[in-house]
């Protein structure tokens, strides 16, 4: 379908495909604010997890990925199922944030707090601009479809190595990989958005969204500082 005719198309279309878009950006600035406040939480509860952390070391981490993946499981189960979409969003991106919080002020402790920012930092300037560049290109990235599912495959198994054998140089390469592949990610879920003739599901593409930024960002942190997080 051309993308001129899917984004301007029949007049009645149009609300529908602008209100649409507008739900998914709503959706994700809410992913965000809970995620903010998990990481705060993470901030106010350290000397509840950091003897957790001191004690089970890997596994504890191993632990509170495993309930991540849940939550994120049954979002995506539940994004099209009102109300329950809120409440399962809202825990996928909370866990999200509560990791995400564990995770930089252990980078901070270590290698500073320029090195969370600086993440943060290039996390937005990544999306503003592979958000413009889908927007204003008007193209097409499905084709990105069978580089970005190997990426992710490569980059979640190549990190439970990383994660497990403790393989410091290995995991950046692995964090190199889902950097690219997260980014091509927002790329082909940004014009799926701008084509898809289903508007019931806005949830899912924020869903999507939110952890091609949280990919991003803890992958940084793991360039940035070396792959430093003892």
């Amino acid at each position: 379908m051309d993308y001129q005719q899917s984004w301007q198309g029949a007049t009645s279309e149009v609300p529908s495909r602008l209100q649409f878009v507008r739900q998914v950006y709503l959706w994700l600035m809410g992913g965000f604010v809970v995620a903010t406040l998990g990481a705060v939480a993470a901030f106010l509860s350290v000397s509840l997890w950091a003897p957790m952390l001191s004690a089970g070391g890997r596994f504890f981490m191993f632990a509170l990925i495993i309930g991540q993946f849940a939550a994120l499981w049954m979002a995506g189960k539940s994004a099209r199922t009102k109300p329950l979409n809120i409440v399962t969003f809202g825990l996928a991106t909370g866990v999200s944030g509560f990791i995400a919080g564990i995770v930089s002020l252990i980078v901070a402790s270590q290698s500073g707090m320029g090195i969370v920012l600086s993440a943060l930092g290039l996390t937005a300037l990544a999306f503003l601009t592979l958000t413009v560049v889908a927007f204003v290109s008007k193209k097409d990235f499905s084709f990105l479809g069978s580089f970005v599912m190997v990426g992710l495959v490569i980059g979640i198994g190549g990190s439970f190595i990383a994660f497990f054998f403790d393989l410091p140089l290995f995991s950046l390469v692995i964090s190199g990989v889902i950097v690219l592949a997260s980014s091509a990610k927002i790329l082909y879920d940004t014009s799926a958005m701008l084509r898809t003739a289903d508007f019931g599901n806005p949830v899912g593409f924020a869903l999507s969204l939110f952890v091609n930024l949280y990919n991003i960002f803890i992958s940084l942190l793991n360039i940035l500082s070396g792959g430093r997080r003892r």
